[in-house]
């Protein structure tokens, strides 16, 4: 799974991130003094971050130029990838807003990020 970073106003001003990078853009969004660089290269810093948004086109394997019709919709739907796009998109926003002093989770892919805080809160639970 992928998310659209928005970089512009354009049709095609976006950059495609892996979902595993999903904390990374959130950070930068929520920070835009900050700047990253991810694991494809490409470097940008949170004030030119406009919005990020579900890659349904990548989900689904469609060429970036189809325009999502109503089928489409049905599809993307029925089999659970918006609901599931979504919901770890919300993980992410959430790991980015609880990343405090923990700025090296930013180094690591979002999976491994979440198991090291999963592990943390019950080490503190108990």
């Amino acid at each position: 799974m992928n998310i659209k970073i928005k970089t512009g106003y354009g049709e095609h001003d976006f950059k495609i991130v892996s979902m595993q990078e999903a904390h990374k853009a959130y950070y930068l969004f929520l920070n835009p003094s900050a700047r990253t660089i991810f694991s494809d290269g490409i470097g940008i810093t949170g004030q030119n971050i406009l919005g990020i948004e579900p890659d349904y086109h990548s989900a689904m394997g469609y060429n970036r130029s189809h325009r999502l019709d109503e089928d489409d919709w049905n599809d993307i739907r029925g089999k659970g990838i918006m609901e599931k796009i979504r919901d770890e998109m919300e993980t992410a926003k959430n790991m980015a807003y609880g990343l405090g002093n923990n700025l090296q989770l930013l180094n690591v892919s979002f999976d491994d990020a979440k198991k090291y805080l999963k592990e943390k809160s019950q080490l503190q639970l108990e």
